[in-house]
């Protein structure tokens, strides 16, 4: 019987809230590529270079600190978290060196590892074990306001004024985030337990685990081959105009928000089929969006598709990784969150270079052929997972 809603506890919002925060000044960039590359005087594939060394600083650092911070307390390190995204942000904002905002991307990737590491953690705590599928949903749902809100008026500053008055929107946003954590965010610490290394990476190394980490890269490599160049390819190859962009950009969210609340509530305990599901879903969505990319009036509708079955995926990622994870669940997150931003990375650097060769178009077929491997994988798992039940 699913708990009454009153079970979430309030202080979740305030996880909420830096989600949004920490998902804005990684996805802003995306939306800000063609004014980026102009200031900058780089092509738009040197300017996802931005996007790639955001995903990479989460990527490489996330089972690090995973290690490292395998005593810490999950209050702490999101604090810590926030004060590296504050930095990165200002970075990003103050200097013109290319190789400076780099290091700030870096900075802030971090920081993004670090809060994603304990995150849902965090949210489970707080919890106190009831209705914990929805409270990592209302953190994810976090993600989805960074599309529908964060993403589109970034561009709005960054078309009226410039892409760094963006930045520095990010940067007063990440000091808010900063402080909300401070105030609010105090999950009880006694669950932790205190595994040791070696039991951790034997669980990471179970073949369920393991290809689950692998299909979180391959199923974010497709996410970001077409979410990243979103806003390039509503420009250039669909032809609208920039309100357009930054309204169909909403419209992302929108569809995004409203598919995470509707399936936060209805996730079981089997989940292979509901995620089969929304990976197909997906991969047809992208496909559409590269066929269709020329009709104004099909380009919504697919983008609709893309966004709903991307809820979906965060959402299941999430709950089906901490579920396999066990008492191992802050280091297995910790190499989900690098193998979500390898895949990031992938998919960035592989649709960059097709764009600046094989055009803007490409990004549905690119996005598809990950998840159609993504797909593959789950089946594996699902296999796997009949043969240990016989």
């Amino acid at each position: 019987m699913t708990p009454a809603r009153s079970t979430i506890n309030p202080r979740v919002y305030a996880l909420t809230f830096t989600a949004f925060v920490m998902l804005s000044s990684e996805f802003i960039v995306a939306g800000l590529l063609p004014e980026i590359a102009t200031s900058l005087a780089i092509t738009i594939g040197a300017a996802s270079g931005l996007v790639t060394a955001f995903a990479l600083g989460m990527g490489i650092s996330a089972p690090i600190i995973g290690v490292l911070a395998h005593r810490a307390s999950k209050r702490s390190l999101l604090i810590a978290a926030c004060v590296a995204l504050v930095l990165g942000n200002g970075i990003s904002a103050v200097f013109s060196d290319y190789s400076i905002i780099l290091i700030g991307r870096v900075l802030g990737g971090i920081g993004v590892a670090v809060f994603w590491t304990n995150a849902a953690l965090a949210a489970k705590s707080l919890s106190q074990g009831r209705n914990e599928s929805m409270a990592i949903g209302r953190v994810l749902v976090g993600i989805s306001i960074a599309s529908v809100v964060g993403v589109p008026v970034g561009k709005l500053i960054a078309d009226a004024t410039n892409w760094r008055m963006a930045m520095w929107m990010m940067t007063a946003l990440s000091s808010v985030a900063l402080l909300t954590v401070w105030i609010w965010v105090r999950p009880a610490e006694e669950s932790r337990q205190k595994e040791n290394l070696r039991d951790t990476l034997r669980v990471a190394f179970k073949p369920d685990v393991s290809m689950t980490l692998v299909s979180s890269c391959l199923i974010f490599a497709g996410v970001a081959s077409v979410f990243n160049f979103l806003a390039t390819f509503l420009e250039k190859e669909t032809g609208f105009g920039e309100m357009n962009v930054t309204l169909i950009l909403c419209l992302y969210g929108v569809a995004d928000i409203v598919s995470n609340l509707i399936l936060s509530r209805r996730v079981k305990d089997d989940l292979e089929p509901l995620f089969r599901r929304v990976l197909m879903t997906m991969a047809l969505g992208m496909c559409a969006l590269s066929v269709f990319g020329n009709l104004t009036w099909a380009v919504p509708l697919a983008i609709i598709i893309v966004a709903s079955s991307h809820a979906g995926v965060s959402l299941l990622v999430g709950i089906d990784v901490l579920k396999r994870a066990g008492n191992a669940g802050q280091l297995i997150n910790a190499i989900n969150v690098s193998m979500i931003n390898l895949g990031i990375g992938i998919g960035a650097v592989i649709t960059g270079l097709l764009i600046d060769r094989a055009g803007v178009s490409t990004i549905g077929w690119v996005g598809a052929c990950f998840i159609f491997l993504a797909l593959s994988v789950r089946w594996k798992i699902e296999r796997s997972n009949v043969h240990h039940h016989e």
